[in-house]
């Protein structure tokens, strides 16, 4: 796996539920149109469902049963060793009720996680990409609540391919989130974030990691042609920080519209 030592040390699965693609693919039409439109799954293998089902009951029930824990980010190789541990399990034969059962409670859980999708306000993609390694990350955020999905594609990340982690996120966390995300990617690498809220404002922010150090690429226009110098340093601290001024702008504003709504809404 691509992932480096400090990485694996400090992360952990708990905070992520495992699903299957299969399993997305077939949610109703009304919850599928609420999965963020890059990163609805159309193609799946036809193992991939097993392989997951495992994980993602576990995951779901331990969730069902406290507050989002303070962990952030998954470990893709814990991952993939659980996935190819519960892809081994027999389908059928004495352990067919249970892995029937186990795969209800993992469905029912990403149709409760997906219909919450209905109260979002606010959409950021964040990708992370070295051209070989992958990290998608879809955060759904509306009045008090927030979720976010993630894909991970690319070499040393093969196991996932046929999945998505999801989970449940306080703004608060999204970007020490992020940050353990994008050491995922060893390569040099471009993380993007562009984002949409309720009220038509979008945005695109870039940042370049060269040698593990964080440049905020600068843009400049000259007629038709655009050119991207990346000599300005962010500092260690660049991830975190840009996603707290994306955060701070559109749950801001988010906020103001929401009241605006809601006296408007008393006055009538």
């Amino acid at each position: 796996m691509n992932v480096h030592p400090a990485a694996r040390e400090t992360t952990g699965i708990d905070s992520w539920i495992v699903v299957d693609l299969d399993r997305i693919i077939r949610l109703p039409d009304r919850l599928r149109r609420l999965w963020p439109p890059d990163l609805l799954p159309r193609r799946v293998e036809r193992n991939s469902q097993v392989a997951s089902a495992k994980v993602g009951q576990d995951n779901a029930v331990s969730e069902s049963r406290r507050a989002v824990p303070e962990s952030g980010s998954a470990d893709p190789e814990k991952v993939a060793a659980a996935s190819r541990s519960a892809a081994a399990a027999p389908e059928k034969g004495e352990n067919e009720g249970s892995t029937e059962r186990e795969l209800d409670v993992l469905t029912a859980w990403l149709r409760g996680f997906a219909s919450e999708l209905n109260r979002v306000r606010t959409r950021i993609s964040v990708v992370v990409s070295s051209g070989v390694e992958t990290v998608h990350l879809a955060l759904c955020l509306g009045p008090g609540t927030g979720h976010a999905i993630l894909s991970l594609q690319g070499e040393g990340l093969e196991d996932l391919a046929q999945h998505q982690l999801l989970r449940r996120i306080e703004p608060a966390r999204i970007g020490q989130v992020v940050e353990d995300l994008a050491e995922l990617v060893e390569q040099d690498c471009v993380l993007t974030l562009s984002w949409a809220s309720g009220t038509g404002a979008t945005g695109l922010e870039f940042l370049r990691r060269k040698s593990g150090t964080w440049f905020r690429p600068v843009i400049e226009r000259a007629g038709d042609s655009v050119t991207v110098d990346d000599d300005v340093a962010a500092g260690d601290a660049a991830v975190r920080m840009l996603l707290s001024a994306v955060l701070t702008q559109t749950l801001t504003v988010g906020a103001r519209t929401d009241g605006r709504v809601r006296a408007e809404g008393g006055s009538s």
